[in-house]
């Protein structure tokens, strides 16, 4: 060991670098796999900006229904309690499933929003902490953005207990809808 590295592991600096290293969340995807992202999704603006697209699209939910009838809408507010935990329970299973399935990629945008931010693509390494940023939260809004590019598809969280998942091919994103309703979450169709 040398003095300098005696001086970094006495003062803690070492371990800290170790265990930041150890437990990083995501890396930054290659320009490659950045360019077949962008390749692979032409329409993840409009999914971001939630303006009509190209994509096909299906919603995974708690419900096993659109809840359309104003007498159902009660059925949203459901912030606590043990039906909370249910609800959290199959959503956290679900992306479970998903993170041991395939490679889990996410977007960031770096620089000043809206006109100098450059969007960066970055794959999860971290199960749990995978797990933790996918975590129903009523205090904040859901931010998660999910690219499953084996599975030909988008998943993007919403606060309603339905995510949306946005796919170029049905037949290829189907796996990611069985996972769903293994864990006991329901798949419906959006209306055409």
């Amino acid at each position: 060991m040398t003095n300098r590295s005696r001086q970094d592991a006495g003062s803690g600096r070492f371990f800290y670098t170790l265990v930041r290293h150890a437990m990083r969340l995501f890396r930054k995807a290659s320009k490659e796999v950045q360019a077949s992202l962008e390749a692979l999704f032409p329409d993840l603006e409009a999914v971001l900006e939630v303006k009509p697209n190209g994509m096909g699209k299906a919603a995974i939910s708690v419900f096993d229904h659109w809840l359309r009838d104003e007498s159902e809408w009660h059925l949203m507010d459901c912030f606590e309690g043990p039906e909370r935990i249910n609800r959290d329970r199959k959503f956290l299973n679900h992306w479970a499933a998903i993170f041991d399935a395939t490679p889990v990629f996410t977007i960031r945008s770096r620089g000043r929003w809206p006109h100098k931010s450059k969007r960066v693509f970055k794959e999860y390494l971290d199960r749990d902490g995978f797990l933790r940023q996918c975590r129903f939260d009523p205090k904040k809004a859901p931010t998660q953005v999910v690219l499953l590019p084996e599975f030909d598809c988008i998943i993007v969280a919403s606060w309603d207990d339905t995510n949306v998942v946005f796919y170029n091919h049905l037949e290829k994103a189907e796996p990611i809808i069985r996972l769903a309703k293994g864990v006991g979450l329901h798949c419906l169709e959006y209306d055409a």
